[in-house]
């Protein structure tokens, strides 16, 4: 959007002809309404709702302030009264050091407003008093960096002396192209226009060769803009030079002169060049003057933001004479304007990914500072890890695989030689005291009882008939063979008996799987299944050599059940057998036996497997991390 003022007239004035206004009243012999003319361009180009030109000639501490004659003043009468009598002698005093000074004030109204007060160079003291609602007072900085750029009233010098103090006093017509460029800046609609603006305008303005912007991210300099140049290879020699050279501004947040034929270079802090010191040529500078050809000096001026940090770098590249301190004063001041215009485009033109690793960037910085932050987080992370790594105790727990186990159980066995012909439970079901499990095939035992049957009824008529007969003898034999007979049949009565095997009491069927039994020949003693009853649970922990010296006799642990690994199941050690046992590829395992502290659950059954930790006491995080891989080397390198 095109940046419109209104004049005294009402008519909306444009910067360009503000400036143009200025550069003529500048110029021109001074008429007698030069200050309110003047006041009248200021107010309009600060946008302030009153200005005054005061003279300060013989003010002092008992001299009345407010008294002061006005030479110039623009706006209503109550603001004007207002804003005179904010204008103290201890105000004026405050504002030598700056050479301006701002303070907050309540109009006759009530409504809030700021005073901002300038030092005027001229050819007497003067202040410039200008007034801004306390709704508009964000635009302060960039009001106060538009009243600087114009403060100088100075006649200009005569032509022939011009020539002699030109790199000493800029020009009033200098001080308008500054301002003119900053505005030129701040109404580019995107970021990489206003970019090539402000270089572009910079080599016009400041009669360079070339001037490049440098902007800071992630801690390193990345070129942005080239004057007069669209695109370039940001793998360059000459861009690398260029991005060396601002990260050394950056890095000492200064202004930043090399002369190729000077010894030493030049720097100067702050806004306000305090008059530059030597110091030994910057590496970076230096090699950028040795990739240029026919350049004999550079300028680094920094671009900070509101908290006083450099963000961007502007290099001034001259073939002729380098920049005056009050060019450089200058063109500060205008960078200083145009910096927050050109970070809010920057910020609106990314895409959203570039918006995220800004903002990153931004809050990273501030912990840990300008400058290479991800280096810097990643040494503090390390640092603090590493540290950590040796003082930070933590729990140490020993992994091992862990059975749920009881003690009441009782093995069911064939009490028969024969063939399964019905199962009639299998593995994890419940079962009652007296319920069956299995049937054997009674066939032959059916036919065995029949024919014994069979038998005895034969040798008791025997016995009848004998005893009719009176054959003693005979009667004795038959006695013998029918007690015979029935001693066998009460033993096939058995045998029928036991081949119906039941449940001895409650519980469950931990082993003897159905599909593996039914239909099976079986001989008596064969295991047939296991039940068990669910109490009297404990677990059997199985600990690996290796962590077996790091366990205490009462260690307390905490098991996970695949069935339900999401219910931890506290423990404690109470025994563990002193013999490791062989298990295959997982080496000898020590076998240890621990209580369950927790109420049983009505879901957990015998032989449930799963995972258990146990306390072995604090360690640091370095032992536990590096113990085992400690003990290996300790055992390669052993001889």
């Amino acid at each position: 959007m095109t940046e419109q003022i209104t004049g005294a007239a009402g008519r909306p004035r444009q910067p360009a002809e503000l400036i143009d206004a200025m550069l003529g009243l500048l110029s021109a012999p001074r008429e007698p309404d030069f200050y309110a003319q003047y006041v009248e361009l200021v107010q309009a180009l600060c946008r302030t709702e009153a200005a005054m030109v005061l003279d300060a000639t013989g003010l002092d501490e008992g001299a009345a302030a407010e008294q002061a004659p006005r030479l110039g003043f623009a706006g209503s009468p109550e603001d004007l009264q207002a804003l005179a009598a904010q204008f103290t002698f201890a105000r004026w005093q405050a504002s030598g050091a700056q050479g301006y000074s701002h303070e907050l004030y309540r109009k006759n109204d009530g409504l809030g407003a700021v005073m901002l007060l300038v030092r005027l160079l001229d050819t007497a003291p003067r202040a410039l008093l200008l007034s801004l609602p306390e709704r508009d007072r964000a635009h302060l900085k960039e009001a106060l960096v538009r009243a600087l750029l114009v403060k100088d009233l100075r006649p200009a010098a005569p032509p022939v002396q011009a020539v002699a103090t030109v790199t000493s006093q800029p020009t009033p017509t200098a001080l308008l192209d500054m301002l003119g460029l900053a505005t030129e800046v701040l109404q580019a609609p995107r970021f990489s226009a206003a970019a090539l603006t402000l270089v572009n305008g910079a080599v016009r303005t400041m009669g360079l060769r070339q001037a490049v912007l440098c902007w800071r991210v992630a801690g390193q300099a990345e070129v942005l803009a080239i004057s007069h140049i669209d695109k370039f290879e940001k793998t360059s020699r000459l861009v690398s030079a260029l991005e060396g050279a601002a990260i050394e501004v950056l890095s000492t947040d200064q202004v930043i002169s090399l002369d190729q034929h000077q010894e030493t270079a030049s720097a100067e802090e702050g806004d306000a060049a305090q008059g530059p010191g030597a110091f030994a040529r910057p590496p970076g500078h230096q090699a950028l003057l040795d990739s240029l050809e026919g350049m004999h000096h550079v300028t680094s001026l920094p671009m900070r933001d509101g908290s006083g940090q450099t963000q961007a770098v502007l290099i001034a590249v001259s073939d002729s004479q380098p920049l005056s301190p009050e060019v450089v004063n200058q063109a500060l001041l205008m960078l200083e304007m145009v910096y927050p215009r050109l970070a809010d485009s920057r910020w609106r033109d990314a895409n959203v990914f570039q918006r995220l690793r800004q903002s990153t960037l931004a809050r990273l910085e501030l912990f840990v500072g300008p400058g290479r932050p991800w280096l810097k987080l990643g040494t503090l992370t390390a640092s603090v890890l590493l540290l950590a790594m040796f003082f930070v105790q933590v729990p140490y727990r020993v992994e091992a695989s862990a059975q749920l186990t009881t003690d009441s159980t009782r093995l069911m066995t064939s009490q028969n030689d024969g063939r399964l012909l019905d199962v009639l439970v299998d593995v994890g079901d419940t079962v009652k005291q007296g319920q069956a499990l299995a049937q054997l095939d009674t066939t032959d035992l059916q036919q065995q009882q029949a024919e014994v049957l069979s038998e005895i009824g034969r040798y008791a008529s025997e016995e009848d008939k004998a005893r009719a007969g009176g054959a003693l003898a005979e009667m004795q034999v038959a006695q013998a063979r029918r007690v015979q007979s029935e001693a066998r049949l009460k033993r096939v009565t058995h045998f029928l008996q036991q081949a119906r095997t039941e449940a001895p009491f409650d519980g469950v069927v931990v082993e003897g799987e159905r599909r593996n039994l039914l239909g099976a020949s079986v001989k008596r003693g064969d295991k047939l299944f296991r039940i068990a009853q669910v109490r009297d649970l404990y677990v059997v922990l199985q600990v690996p050599e290796y962590a077996i010296r790091e366990l205490r006799g009462d260690a307390e642990a905490e098991l996970l059940l695949l069935s339900q690994p999401n219910q931890p199941i506290r423990l404690k050690v109470s025994s563990f057998v002193p013999m490791a046992q062989v298990k295959g590829e997982e080496g000898n395992q020590f076998v240890l036996k621990a209580q369950i502290l927790d109420p049983v659950a009505p879901w957990w059954r015998p032989g449930m497997t799963g995972l258990a930790k146990i306390d072995a006491g604090s360690r640091n995080i370095s032992w536990v991390l590096f113990h085992r891989t400690i003990d290996k080397l300790r055992l390669w390198l052993w001889w």
